[in-house]
């Protein structure tokens, strides 16, 4: 347990409709975040009733919601809404959800909002013109989230994950043609230019 004062990027999470699904199909969700926890350069915490989430990371966080969209779109067709709040972070708790800092109030007031406006990824600052021009950008996403496949979302994971189209082709087992066909129906190029766009939230 910690006072500080950082700059921080902390996602909150909850999953869509996750009251449907069985108690073994709640185990293997938990078993994709601990998988995503163990490869990510953030933290992670899970909440009790297995359908929320948090992730306190130092940049790229937009990077690392879409990994976990498009984690459960091919894996389990869930959708999930994610808020990512920027900011200092004033209190460290070893639970994030007993952490404080504006980058929690943030991301938590914004995760509320989204549940009332039916969004599903929303970037939040103390900066208003930077959120204006942020819901344009989520709007985009959030449209492109709800016309993409889980065979596209299986691509559009491994991308993030910087493979290759020859090697997203030997690991699901398609050719690299049938690679490229999804990445292009996707709408991939259209999220690449916007993931990156996002590094100068940072800056």
């Amino acid at each position: 347990m910690s006072n500080i004062w950082y700059f921080m990027q902390v996602l909150t999470g909850d999953i869509i409709d996750s009251t449907l699904l069985s108690h073994q199909e709640k185990e293997r969700v938990e078993s994709v975040f601990e998988e995503l926890a163990s490869a990510s350069n953030g933290r992670y915490d899970f909440f009790i009733r297995g359908d929320s989430f948090q992730v306190l990371i130092e940049n790229k966080a937009l990077h690392e919601a879409l990994i976990i969209k498009s984690k459960l779109k091919y894996g389990f067709d869930l959708s999930a809404r994610i808020s990512i709040g920027i900011g200092p972070v004033t209190h460290l708790d070893e639970k994030l959800s007993n952490s404080d800092g504006p980058a929690f109030w943030l991301s938590g007031q914004g995760l509320d909002e989204m549940k009332n406006n039916k969004t599903l990824i929303s970037i939040h600052t103390e900066n208003k013109k930077i959120n204006a021009e942020w819901a344009v950008h989520s709007a985009t996403l959030d449209f492109l989230e709800m016309q993409i496949t889980q065979n596209q979302a299986e691509v559009i994971y491994w991308l993030l994950k910087d493979k290759t189209q020859q090697e997203i082709a030997s690991q699901i087992g398609i050719t690299q043609s049938s690679v490229n066909r999804r990445i292009k129906s996707s709408g991939w190029s259209l999220i690449e230019k916007i993931v990156q766009h996002y590094t100068h939230i940072e800056e």
